[in-house]
């Protein structure tokens, strides 16, 4: 006959008999829970390390910085009607991907700074929204370094704003549907490392939590997406760099070469740009690869992570001091031209024809 026990965790009037191997089951993961519970409580009651609460800080400020400065660039673009011109197109486009970064780091910093809870639906937004940014700005460089090299290279194949719009549009479509699994795998709430009784106790935790992380559910999933994450978002990107500026470095004789000296002013635009982002990115994405294949990373990986994201945020502001130096070239509706002033009357301009009907000699004379 078998032996029934009494499950503690519920209400009298809710208890139910379990067999005695569930119970023993039952008993050993709230044990386990419970420890992990405790574990995990102890370190959201430590609080963060003094160089922690600076690069969050610095964060913060840098994000600030980056933010008011693109909303500036975005204002300028469409009070100037500036999105005739191709440059434009990319530079509002990488302007808005770091206001959309921003807007999202943010309050994600601030309440990790300032240790306070945090809403599922802002950990989930701010890894949603810097991925979609980090996807926007890889292929905006692609289009535009491919975009200046193909005007270079066969000027009477015009690229026009209106197709750039286009391909723009396409990524940011792209963008915005290929990174929808961050909504699905990152959260501060785990329901393997908190027991049922801790949620009897503080039904808050299943909503509310202070740090956001990959889900232990998706752990089988984890490795695989931040691997392809890796290749789509950098690896592709620098490849497709790469090889443009081996057609550039190929491509430097006779005729060609007359023409990249002519543009070398937009050379040197293209290749300011390209040295940002790979400065910028570069920390940031091999941090991420090593955090998904390290099971516990340790104290120095969790700062070099923290440290590569705070060098990923200055990206929007090295973009600005690029668009600074550049203003005469970015910040201008068309091309300079020696266009003639038509209200100055030249030499060559004809006589008035008069009437001279009915007039004297003498005062045809005086006329002419």
């Amino acid at each position: 006959m078998p032996i029934f026990c009494v499950d503690l965790l519920t209400s009298p009037s809710h208890r139910i008999k379990r067999r005695s191997g569930d119970c023993v089951n039952m008993n050993n993961a709230l044990e386990t829970g419970n420890a992990t519970a405790i574990n995990t409580s102890i370190t959201n009651n430590k609080g963060l390390a003094n160089y922690q609460y600076s690069l969050f800080m610095a964060n913060i400020v840098i994000c600030s910085m980056n933010l008011m400065g693109n909303v500036a660039v975005l204002i300028l673009i469409c009070q100037r009607k500036l999105l005739g011109r191709t440059t434009n197109v990319f530079v509002f486009s990488l302007a808005m991907a770091d206001v959309l970064c921003c807007l999202g780091a943010i309050p994600y910093s601030l309440h990790i700074a300032m240790d306070r809870s945090m809403s599922v639906y802002l950990c989930k937004t701010y890894f949603y929204v810097v991925c979609v940014s980090r996807t926007a700005v890889a292929y905006t460089v692609i289009l535009l370094t491919t975009e200046k090299i193909l005007n270079i290279l066969h000027p009477a194949r015009f690229i026009t704003a209106g197709r750039c719009m286009f391909f723009i549009s396409l990524v940011w479509f792209f963008s915005a549907a290929y990174n929808v699994w961050t909504v699905v795998f990152y959260t501060i709430y785990d329901s393997e490392n908190i027991t049922y009784l801790e949620l009897l106790i503080s039904s808050e935790r299943s909503m509310y939590g202070k740090r956001c992380f990959f889900s232990t559910r998706f752990d089988s999933l984890k490795r695989v997406f931040l691997t392809i994450d890796f290749f789509v978002m950098f690896v592709i990107p620098c490849a497709v760099l790469g090889g443009a500026c081996f057609v550039i470095v190929r491509k430097q004789h006779g005729s060609i070469k007359q023409r990249f000296e002519t543009y070398y002013y937009i050379m040197r635009f293209i290749f300011f740009i390209f040295v940002v982002y790979i400065s910028c990115h570069t920390p940031f994405e091999i941090a991420t690869l090593t955090n998904a294949n390290i099971p516990e990373p340790d104290e120095d990986m969790d700062t070099f992570y923290k440290a590569s994201t705070t060098i990923y945020y200055t990206r929007g502001v090295c973009f600005l001091v690029i668009y600074v130096y550049f203003k005469q070239y970015v910040c201008r509706r068309n091309k300079l031209r020696n266009v003639p002033n038509t209200n100055q009357k030249t030499q060559l301009d004809l006589p008035i024809r008069q009437q001279c009907r009915g007039l004297s000699l003498n005062e045809l004379r005086l006329n002419i």
